[in-house]
């Protein structure tokens, strides 16, 4: 179905060898996580390839791909541009239409609120691919063996409170994200 050689070679051209290699096992996780949670496994992984796919271009070139202007909160912080102008490539320049590949891409930095099992998937392989060492990378990596949410809620925790140590600006979609995946534990615990 789709050309996975065309697009490894693709981002093998286009970023640097760190960054390919995660590329790849972003995808190798990517198809793990699908295969475990009923989402198209082929679809994650070519999202996996293709999610960075923008990270090493300079940003006034991934301004030209976000249909919007970046608002004074992603100025302030770049690190987002590339989750918006890599789905925003992968359509104009690659003819990728499919809309959870384009928002497993657009989504896999901040996250958003009521995300799909296929943009949580995306994610989390993301966080959890095979060369990340962070603190507690094998407890997350675990956790979302056995549940999306329950490793959403953890990995978001970590990250918020990181970005408020380091006095960092917390994206609102990331906000949005940890409240929806709160809410949607509690529902389905019957605490709310």
């Amino acid at each position: 179905m789709y050309d996975f050689e065309k697009y490894e070679n693709l981002i093998k051209e286009r970023l640097s060898e760190h960054r390919f290699i995660h590329s790849m096992n972003v995808a190798k996780r990517a198809r793990e996580l699908a295969l475990l949670n009923g989402v198209d496994p082929d679809k994650a992984y070519l999202a996996g390839i293709l999610h960075d796919i923008t990270k090493e271009m300079p940003y006034d070139e991934q301004e030209k791909y976000m249909h919007l202007s970046p608002s004074a909160l992603e100025k302030s912080n770049k690190l987002v541009y590339h989750q918006i102008s890599g789905a925003e490539y992968v359509k104009r320049k690659l003819g990728i239409t499919d809309e959870e590949i384009l928002s497993g891409i657009r989504y896999h930095t901040t996250g958003k609120d009521n995300m799909s099992v296929f943009d949580m998937v995306i994610y989390l392989a993301d966080l959890t691919s095979a060369e990340r060492s962070y603190n507690d990378v094998e407890y997350v990596r675990m956790l979302a063996d056995k549940s999306l949410l329950e490793a959403m809620l953890y990995a978001l925790k970590f990250t918020i409170t990181d970005l408020v140590k380091r006095q960092e600006i917390i994206h609102p979609d990331t906000l949005n994200c940890y409240n929806w995946v709160l809410g949607k534990i509690k529902a389905e615990s019957g605490i709310i």
